[in-house]
């Protein structure tokens, strides 16, 4: 049999490929572990973060460099698009306050069910624990594909084997190895969205605990600076929390990483505020931060014994010096970045398949017609939010909108 399509890996671009692929097409989904979906089931923490609801221009800006190169493919399946698309089909979703949209039931194996029951009325046939181990195109067209049990035939073959994080869910990488040997051009992987780890990192008992909007800066020698906000979480490792994940694809060891827990404040003002405050001042100077400053009392107290301060002095008894050491710790704790999270903590891959190797109006190879990319394979990594996963599905549709 010589199938229309062969869609190799069934995550979120493959499973959404197979949701709209025309039903008289022979199409088969080959996945290499012994269930569909695993990662999807991860994204949002379970939940399965879609997308995000903001303005479409604004998306252009969630991929880093690359993103201004992803016009033609995010804006003929838009966010809009893909929510109008669920709810068509009776899907319902949530949009909270931050913009990020989930479904309804705030469960990611209602999306997994919807996916494969829309594959099964496409007549689509799923094949589990099936990894590829070659693909081989013909001069005249059409490709071979070499499972350890069988050689396969196809018209088309839409590659969706994502990336390298999370490699228990079979997104391990290995079928970049069959991409290089093809001479499909490929950007060094590399983790995406994981933690930043720092030398001789303070907090390590506080792992769980988070700071709403705390600031950003990345440093190198010599480099320009890379500025940014958002939520932080500290681990028992390191630093995480959005605004630590979606700097990630610039972070190396050696950088340095200030962080102000306070956003908009700087240290001479914060200084000077709380010398203002702790004049005459009877209560502890835990008991001042804690009140005058949006932090948790957990972080303020490690932040004075950092500072050689008992968190029990009074707060009359400080000084300038004492005071300013408060200020710079809560407004530019500054480390010597270590390094970052691996792939096996990382939510996505930077890297992957170029994409000036793919043809972005039809997510086609340009070396080898026939042959196209969607998801995660390719050298795209979005800010967490539901940036990666609306760009796995907008890179499916219009693979199949262009296959037709």
């Amino acid at each position: 049999m010589i199938y229309n399509l062969i869609i190799i890996g069934a995550g979120a671009a493959g499973l959404f490929a197979t949701a709209n692929v025309p039903p008289d097409w022979r199409v088969l989904l080959l996945e290499k572990t012994n269930h569909p979906g695993q990662k999807l089931l991860m994204a949002g923490s379970g939940q399965c973060n879609l997308t995000n609801a903001e303005d479409i221009k604004t998306f252009l800006t969630r991929y880093g460099a690359n993103g201004t190169k992803l016009r033609s493919v995010l804006f003929p399946f838009s966010n809009r698009a893909l929510m109008a698309w669920l709810e068509t089909r009776g899907f319902p979703l949530l949009t909270r306050a931050d913009g990020k949209v989930f479904p309804a039931s705030l469960k990611g194996i209602d999306v997994l069910g919807l996916f494969l029951d829309l594959a099964t009325q496409n007549k689509v046939e799923l094949r589990l624990n099936t990894p590829v181990t070659s693909l081989i195109p013909h001069s005249e067209g059409g490709f071979d594909l070499q499972t350890p049990t069988e050689r396969l035939r196809a018209q088309h073959v839409l590659v969706t084997s994502g990336g390298a994080s999370y490699p228990q869910t079979g997104s391990d990488g290995t079928f970049f190895d069959c991409l290089s040997d093809l001479n499909i051009p490929l950007a060094e992987r590399r983790p995406a969205l994981a933690p930043i780890y720092v030398h001789d990192y303070p907090y390590k008992e506080l792992s769980g605990v988070s700071i709403a909007q705390a600031a950003l800066t990345l440093q190198a020698d010599g480099a320009k600076s890379i500025k940014g906000c958002g939520d932080l979480l500290f681990t028992h490792q390191g630093f995480s929390g959005p605004v630590i994940l979606t700097h990630t694809r610039y972070a190396t060891g050696g950088m340095t990483l200030t962080l102000n827990y306070l956003r908009d404040i700087d240290s001479t003002a914060l200084r000077k505020s709380l010398l203002e405050q702790a004049s005459g001042e009877r209560r502890q100077i835990l008991t001042l931060l804690e009140d005058n400053l949006p932090l948790p009392r957990r972080f303020l107290e490690i932040i004075c014994y950092r500072a050689g301060i008992s968190p029990d002095t009074k707060a009359s008894q400080l000084g300038g010096s004492e005071m300013a050491t408060l200020a710079t710790l809560l407004t530019a704790d500054t480390y010597q970045i270590s390094g970052v999270g691996g792939f096996d903590t990382a939510m996505v891959t930077a890297g992957g398949v170029s994409l000036d190797a793919v043809n972005l109006r039809t997510m086609e190879s340009r070396y080898i017609p026939g042959l196209y990319f969607a998801g995660e394979v390719l050298d795209v990594d979005g800010d967490t939010g539901g940036y990666n996963l609306q760009f796995a599905f907008s890179s499916a549709k219009l693979a199949i909108e262009s296959m037709r």
